[in-house]
């Protein structure tokens, strides 16, 4: 995965002017291994071990913030007889420790997987430390770049507070007021960009656009309007009966089902900061047609992206098609594309904000899985006012990620062809994955 710029936490230098001896030059040392193994390879004069991870940016091209996941089981085979500690941070080989975290994602207690992120420039190769004797103190707090947020009052009266876990009420209405949740359910939230889902059987996304960078969940929707213009930014869709931004639905017969009522509906935090929030959404008792499904779906969105990664899996499924969409209310033509030979995108460009100027969105989905593009009608009853793309799958596991650029977040989203580029950017880093080396 890759990134827009540079950004001034990740260290990173160009490597023929670096005086960092974890940085390399361009010429490859080593041969590869496959991504996710790792080699102990340093002793000092005191025979104390170094746990050296060595990463590989393949691409000729700079990638900033650049999503790294290191597998428990994988770390403690690095560590051998060293057991992982609940306090394990990365640095260079300089020194600087990374911003970091652990993450419990099946919520037994003990984390699975380390994760930061790290900047590279073109064709470079990198080392980084795991360092198990890291002290939760305040070289180990880093300002947060990525958020998860449910705001939840049960009375419906006085302050929201945020909750990590909530089941839905199968009584509770859309739009019903006083608001049961802030801003109508769960957000997550890069310091780029936010988004939203309609906790209710519209099951909606939306989206929040940024003018600054930041996190501000937990104050949106207080007091304010937020479909107006904030001094943080602002509700950018309108989804209406769309699929707005990435919801769901599953196409069966010829016919669109949205992902809506359902007999139970739940949300989970799994990971909140510095680096990275994810959400897990379970609904059971989707009914399509004669068919009633359950559904898993884990969403994920890193510091300095301005995309989120769904994950769904729907239990019992059997190369059913899966559809995710883009709302469409200004005829604007969707753009269908097949870029960096591995994804299938469909994207939507032009002035289709609420505030009335640019804003481009796109699905980014794999190959594997693309089975199709589609519209759904203008008006009637179910989905409407939506191109959306198919997906298919043999183990009933899909995935697809959806990118957001707004003008005011960015002008140079303004220029059409910046936007196209940036997709095309995006899409050629999740083709080609940082590698690790020895």
């Amino acid at each position: 995965m890759l990134i827009d710029k540079k950004y001034p936490n990740s260290g990173s230098k160009h490597p023929e002017t670096s005086n960092n001896p974890g940085r390399y030059s361009l010429i490859r040392l080593w041969p590869l291994i496959v991504p996710g193994l790792f080699v102990l390879v340093l002793y000092s004069c005191s025979k104390e071990v170094t746990y050296v991870i060595r990463l590989e940016n393949t691409l000729d091209a700079v990638r900033v913030d650049e999503p790294i996941v290191l597998a428990r089981e994988v770390v403690d085979k690095v560590l051998g007889n060293q057991k992982s500690a609940n306090i394990i941070r990365i640095k260079t080989p300089s020194g600087q420790m990374l911003p970091s975290q652990t993450d419990d994602l099946d919520q037994d207690g003990q984390w699975d997987e380390l994760v930061f992120q790290y900047s590279f420039e073109s064709n470079e190769i990198a080392e980084v430390i795991l360092d198990i004797n890291g002290q939760d103190d305040a070289s180990n707090k880093h300002h947060p770049r990525a958020h998860a947020y449910l705001g939840y009052r049960p009375s419906r009266e006085g302050e929201f507070k945020s909750i990590d876990y909530n089941v839905r009420p199968k009584d509770h209405e859309p739009q019903s007021w006083p608001y049961l949740y802030q801003f109508e359910g769960p957000g997550w939230e890069s310091d780029l960009i936010a988004y939203r889902i309609y906790f209710d059987k519209r099951n909606g996304k939306d989206i929040f656009g940024k003018t600054k960078k930041g996190v501000f969940l937990d104050s949106i929707g207080l007091g304010e309007n937020y479909h107006k213009l904030q001094p943080w930014g602002m509700d950018v869709l309108k989804v209406g009966n769309s699929l707005g931004a990435g919801s769901l639905a599953m196409y069966k017969k010829d016919s669109l089902y949205r992902l809506e009522q359902t007999k139970t509906a739940t949300y989970q935090k799994l990971a909140d900061g510095p680096v990275r929030a994810i959400i897990k959404l379970e609904f059971g008792g989707w009914q399509v047609d004669d068919t009633s499904y359950d559904v898993d779906e884990m969403i994920t969105i890193w510091g300095g992206k301005r995309w989120y990664h769904d994950q769904v899996i729907v239990k019992d499924a059997s190369k059913d098609t899966l559809v995710t969409g883009i709302v469409n209310m200004f005829d604007i033509v969707p753009i269908k594309s097949y870029m960096a030979t591995s994804y299938r995108v469909l994207s939507s460009y032009g002035k289709q904000s609420e505030n009335k100027d640019v804003l481009g969105m796109a699905i980014l989905a794999p190959e594997e899985q693309f089975a199709g593009f589609g519209s759904a009608p203008k008006e009637g009853k179910g989905i409407t006012q939506t191109d959306y793309i198919k997906l298919q799958s043999n183990t009933g596991s899909y995935q697809f990620y959806f990118y957001t650029g707004w003008e005011l977040d960015d002008k140079k989203f303004a220029d059409q062809g910046y936007f196209i580029n940036r997709l095309k950017h995006e899409a050629v880093k999740l083709a080609n994955p940082i590698q690790i080396t020895y």
